[in-house]
């Protein structure tokens, strides 16, 4: 009853983090529970064991893995449970209704081809979007703050940082300023996942552009 109640919480909620529990219920004897982990992964796009034989892509080298998501058609409604499962809503959004965070990505593959994109998101350190740069301030009174700067006109600062919110600060209280040479994207999002899921997921950044 416990496992049966979890499976519809996350179904209701589009909630991931059960995923591998429910896929491993869809074969389960309870007719009951096998049901409901059913439902539950038409709604979250959990493919089932054995669906997707595409490799991993921790297995490959990264100009392999781009070469292959790029050849390789995936599912853009999965794409958009990738887009979740992998976080990448924490730090990106995909509508401009929504508070800005990082680099927009609604409209990005008009700017980046597929395989640019794929490379980007398998290495963020190669190229850092410009404006995103990722600045770190630290202040006189011993606290640091980092993120990317969105105003320095007049005597203040302002910066957004990943999680959409602004700080605003004088410039008088800058003890010292440093361009960091990273992305605040880590590397190796992709690596749990498949080159199927990753092709669904710049599928469904490549629908976005036509919404």
């Amino acid at each position: 009853k416990q496992r049966l109640a979890f499976i519809r919480a996350a179904h209701e909620t589009r909630n991931p983090l059960l995923n591998d529990k429910i896929r491993v219920a869809l074969s389960d004897p309870d007719a009951n529970l096998a049901k409901a982990a059913g439902e539950a992964a038409k709604v979250l796009k959990i493919q089932a064991p054995g669906e997707d034989k595409t490799p991993k892509i921790s297995g490959l080298e990264i100009p392999d893995a781009v070469k292959q998501v790029t050849a390789h058609k995936g599912d853009v409604a999965l794409g958009e449970a990738v887009f979740t499962r992998a976080t990448c809503n924490a730090c990106h959004t995909v509508s401009q209704n929504e508070a800005q965070k990082g680099p927009y990505l609604g409209n990005i593959t008009e700017t980046y081809r597929r395989n640019e994109l794929a490379e980007a998101i398998l290495n963020p350190n190669k190229t850092i979007a410009q404006g995103f740069a990722t600045n770190l301030f630290t202040l006189k009174d011993g606290s640091s703050l980092a993120g990317f700067v969105t105003n320095e006109a007049g005597d203040s600062v302002t910066i957004r940082d990943i999680t959409s919110q602004e700080h605003q600060f004088k410039k008088s209280e800058i003890k010292e300023r440093a361009t960091l040479e990273t992305s605040l994207m880590p590397p190796g999002l992709m690596l749990p996942f498949t080159v199927h899921e990753m092709a669904s997921l710049l599928d469904y950044l490549e629908s976005l552009k036509k919404e």
